[in-house]
């Protein structure tokens, strides 16, 4: 049979880093979503295609071990890292009964992921690989025990992309890519937890793009550095960024628009500080422009992920200076993307 399966992309409200020592995060499923085919192969070896991402076709087959050997072993490590890591990082029965499958052609398409931005084709930083992930492993999933991807996967899943990560991140990604619309995560003592949220009807969200990408695993390693380097610099930061964001998440689920705000107003600064404490910009000079150009209209500005570059966000409650921000932020040369909430998670299904 012909399995289908697809994801969607991220952007975090509230929260980044502080969800990392067990604080609230609040994550904001959008509608990007990152597609997967499998179909039943010509050929005894497996085949995978990343249309839009390379013209490479990369085929393996399974091993003993149940781990996938490349014919051209470039592709593990290369084009197709993702795919290699995933497989291997699957249970040793998953393994076992995909090594027993007839072989498979995939194709594993995140194009909604990027954008013809300023006049060139790039990246845009809402979680594809999270959703990628998802979606792959969901379609997989279908097709060995009958049924995608669940909320009773979120553990699984989580620490299944943590290993492409370096055993690092928080996860928070992954849940939006799981289970959709708007959530509360929280990392805690006995597994992330995921729970369903309502954005307060007068809040508004705006996505800003700063035309940069920027990598969340350097700034993820910087941390680590600083929590060896200054461990008390560090847990002041995050004492302060855990507190608001506990009062953020507070807010949103009680549909508090105002009090939420005010969260985000402090949460910027504090950001920043933690920058400084680990010696990278995630209050990139595009970001800080864009903070002071929103505070000036009275809007609240935050980044949104890991900072230095990709997103951030534009909160403000009613009407709001929707038309003139838009003129300033693009004077900047930083640009507003259409982006909504995607209500459904991933979804696998037969063809």
């Amino acid at each position: 049979m012909t399995v289908q399966s697809s994801a969607p992309g991220k952007l975090i409200l509230i929260g980044e880093y502080a969800v990392l020592f067990g604080a609230p995060a609040v994550v904001m499923a959008v509608d990007r979503r990152a597609v997967v085919s499998l179909e039943p192969s010509r050929s005894a070896e497996w085949s995978v295609a990343a249309p839009g991402l390379t013209e490479e076709i990369g085929r393996f087959g399974f091993g003993a071990d149940g781990s996938p050997h490349w014919v051209d072993p470039r592709h593990g490590f290369n084009e197709f890292q993702l795919v290699d890591r995933l497989l291997n990082g699957l249970s040793a029965g998953e393994r076992e009964a995909l090594a027993k499958q007839s072989s498979l052609s995939m194709s594993l398409d995140t194009r909604s992921f990027f954008a013809t931005l300023a006049g060139s084709r790039r990246k845009l930083g809402l979680g594809s690989s999270a959703a990628l992930s998802t979606a792959l492993v969901s379609g997989l999933r279908l097709m060995l025990r009958g049924q995608g991807c669940s909320a009773a996967d979120l553990a699984s899943l989580v620490e299944l992309h943590r290993g492409l990560q370096g055993g690092r991140g928080s996860g928070v990604d992954v849940a939006a890519s799981l289970l959709g619309g708007v959530l509360r995560y929280e990392l805690g003592g006995d597994g992330p937890t995921a729970s369903a949220i309502e954005l307060p009807g007068d809040l508004v969200v705006r996505c800003v793009w700063t035309g940069r990408a920027a990598s969340t695993g350097s700034f993820l390693e910087a941390l680590d550095q600083a929590k060896t380097r200054d461990p008390r610099a560090v847990d002041a930061a995050m004492d302060r960024l855990g507190e608001i964001s506990e009062l953020g998440a507070d807010a949103l689920e009680v549909a508090d628009s105002v009090r939420f705000l005010h969260a985000v107003d402090d949460f910027t600064p504090a950001l920043e500080e933690l920058g400084r404490v680990i010696e990278m910009p995630i209050l990139s000079d595009d970001h800080s422009r864009v903070w002071q150009a929103a505070s000036e209209l009275g809007v609240a500005y935050k980044p949104s992920g890991a900072g230095g570059g990709d997103f951030g966000l534009v909160f403000w409650s009613g009407a709001g200076p929707a038309n003139e921000l838009a003129r300033r932020i693009e004077a900047l040369g930083c640009e507003l993307v259409d982006l909504e909430v995607d209500a459904e998670g991933a979804a696998a299904w037969t063809v």
